[in-house]
């Protein structure tokens, strides 16, 4: 009886720790034009992130919600304080990468769709 409860306290403390960190990879495919869906490692993110919020603005400590709840695909004049989601994805992830010395090209998070023509990509920016 003492091993099945000691294994539902481990089971449900594992279940307790993935719910407070989130998924391991979140697929961000909201606002993709010119590129692939990013496959954003969450969980490596996660474990450099000072706390939830530091991505998850303005929001409380374990109600964090997905980027879309609160910002739109397109702009919402209605709502002006409030970027879209590209403008916030982007703001947000290269504020970060810049203070950081990490990546900032285009290319290491997104893989270039196939288009028939289109600006070409040298260096990850716009030519």
């Amino acid at each position: 009886m003492r091993a099945v409860i000691a294994v539902c306290a481990l089971l449900a403390a594992g279940w307790a720790v993935a719910a407070a960190t989130g998924p391991d990879t979140v697929v961000i495919d909201d606002v993709s034009h010119w590129f692939m869906p990013v496959e954003f490692d969450h969980a490596g993110h996660v474990d450099m992130a000072e706390a939830c919020t530091t991505c998850h603005h303005d929001q409380e400590p374990g109600d964090e919600t997905a980027c879309g709840d609160c910002h739109l695909a397109e702009y919402d004049p209605a709502s002006p304080d409030v970027p879209d989601l590209k403008m916030a994805f982007h703001r947000n992830c290269l504020g970060c990468h810049d203070e950081n010395g990490a990546t900032l090209a285009c290319v290491d998070c997104h893989a270039r769709k196939a288009l028939p023509e289109g600006p070409e990509l040298k260096g990850g920016a716009m030519k």
